[in-house]
């Protein structure tokens, strides 16, 4: 089965079933408990954890190789999980479920991170987003912008460009996938002078695993939108006021606005019409260089979903009153279910 990706740079698929990407922790476990007769079933446990030894429970057992997990704090919150001792091993508390998977059975399995908090804009907290690489046809040198380029890579699963792996102070996350394009399915009316049904599918040729930070966005297809709500813009452009590009994955909040408000500033030069969406306008709030194709979300009840594509906007980046131009995802629901590979 192949795996597809909107050309707007968001991970999209409705049949989940994958697990975690590996991780590593480096440290030791204390001797909480030293009962050389502890029972594998007993001990201080959480719910839906059971206390087992160590080398029974692969989740744990495999973070004991993580090195960005050797410093004292996290020595003393794993510390925390061993339950026992018992013939010459530690016992943890092992978690029953099948927590490995990145979305369980019964669960929405889209738009939702596994990184959950307050005002986060962390490592995963969008892992929907990805990198699409493009390839010079001569010199087979790799970059992330279109000019003179042949589209060749997916990198999924990244934050920070100029960092491997992405680490935080909470975590580290599995390292990025670079997964070679298949093909691309381009909408039949797309007039790129005119960025007229600016839209596409992008094949890759393998799967994509899922974990923290790379799963499924869900896709908008209600048509009515509500003027002033505000949306979440993600990428890895240059936002109004900075003078260079950024290695991290960038947010930025914009209103959306009536399509009329684009129709009026461009419609002399580009016609706007209903496959479009229209968002921005604040002085100094703006995606500039770098963003087109980025994906537009909404938050609804703790679920993103993708209602535009970034598609072209005002050389005047960040004016006041001078909003951008998005291709509407509802528009094009039913093309994009019709035309993803089974």
């Amino acid at each position: 089965m192949s795996l597809f990706v909107f050309i707007c740079l968001c991970i999209i698929e409705w049949t989940v079933d994958a697990q975690f990407g590996s991780m590593s922790l480096s440290l030791g476990l204390g001797d909480r408990n030293n009962n050389e007769d502890l029972d594998n079933d007993k001990g201080p446990c959480p719910p839906n954890t059971q206390c087992k030894p160590i080398s029974s429970c692969p989740m744990l057992e495999d973070l004991l190789d993580f090195s960005c997990f050797s410093s004292d704090k996290y020595f003393h919150r794993l510390n925390e999980l061993t339950c026992g001792h018992a013939n010459s091993e530690d016992y943890v508390c092992c978690p029953s479920c099948d927590c490995s998977r990145v979305y369980q059975e019964g669960t929405e399995r889209c738009g939702q991170s596994m990184v959950r908090a307050v005002n986060y804009s962390g490592i995963g907290a969008h892992p929907w987003v990805a990198r699409i690489g493009f390839t010079h046809k001569e010199s087979g040198n790799v970059r992330f912008a279109p000019e003179g380029y042949k589209l060749s890579t997916v990198v999924v699963g990244e934050y920070d460009a100029s960092r491997s792996p992405d680490c935080s102070e909470f975590f580290c996350a599995p390292p990025t996938q670079a997964i070679k394009v298949e093909n691309v399915i381009v909408h039949p009316g797309y007039e790129k002078k005119i960025f007229r049904h600016d839209i596409a599918l992008v094949v890759l040729k393998e799967e994509i695993r899922y974990s923290v930070t790379a799963a499924p966005v869900c896709l908008n297809d209600r048509t009515e939108i509500v003027i002033n709500e505000r949306a979440t813009l993600v990428g890895w452009g240059k936002l109004s006021g900075q003078s260079s590009m950024v290695s991290r994955q960038q947010l930025l909040d914009v209103p959306l606005v009536t399509l009329e408000t684009c129709e009026r500033i461009f419609g002399d030069s580009v016609p706007v019409h209903e496959g479009q969406l229209c968002a921005g306008g604040e002085e100094g709030r703006d995606a500039c260089a770098g963003f087109g194709g980025a994906p537009l979300l909404l938050n609804r009840d703790g679920q993103y979903f993708q209602v535009g594509i970034v598609s072209f906007g005002s050389e005047k980046c960040g004016s006041d009153g001078v909003p951008s131009v998005y291709t509407n995802v509802a528009h094009y629901h039913r093309w994009i279910v019709e035309n993803s590979p089974s």
